[in-house]
């Protein structure tokens, strides 16, 4: 579990972007980091955290849940979920296509490029995921 040590903050409070890999494992209480991410989210929220993600995050997330517990779970995920999205722009999508296309991006996914260009725009540093791919290219 991490929620990677930057702060941006909106007004006073730090900003962290949420993962897939972390609804995922809130979600699914047969996750084998489900309860270390539910430690996590507890905590960041306790230490006044906002959070956020992306609609490519969204839809990822909702295709995860659908194939791994069910697409009812999905669909309540989906009416349920209460986390402020920011949508993908032009620029982002273009700024992702050109990480993928540079030569150490060999296993980066298009979802995760745009989350990387999305909190480069935002000027955000955290992250709550449990996906050590994530993780890693995140730095």
């Amino acid at each position: 579990m991490d929620a990677r040590q930057g702060r941006q903050s909106a007004g006073n409070a730090p900003v962290a972007f949420v993962d897939s890999s972390a609804i995922v494992a809130l979600v699914d209480r047969d996750d084998a980091t489900h309860e270390a991410a539910v430690e996590a989210y507890r905590s960041l929220l306790a230490s006044g955290y906002k959070l956020f993600t992306t609609n490519a995050v969204v839809v990822e997330t909702y295709d995860l849940l659908a194939t791994s517990v069910g697409h009812e779970v999905a669909r309540r995920w989906l009416r349920d979920m209460r986390l402020p999205i920011y949508h993908i722009t032009e620029e982002d999508a273009e700024k992702a296509r050109k990480l993928l296309s540079r030569p150490d991006a060999k296993a980066v996914s298009l979802t995760n490029a745009l989350s990387f260009v999305v909190m480069e725009r935002l000027g955000v540093t955290d992250a709550f995921a449990v996906d050590q791919s994530f993780l890693t290219e995140m730095g």
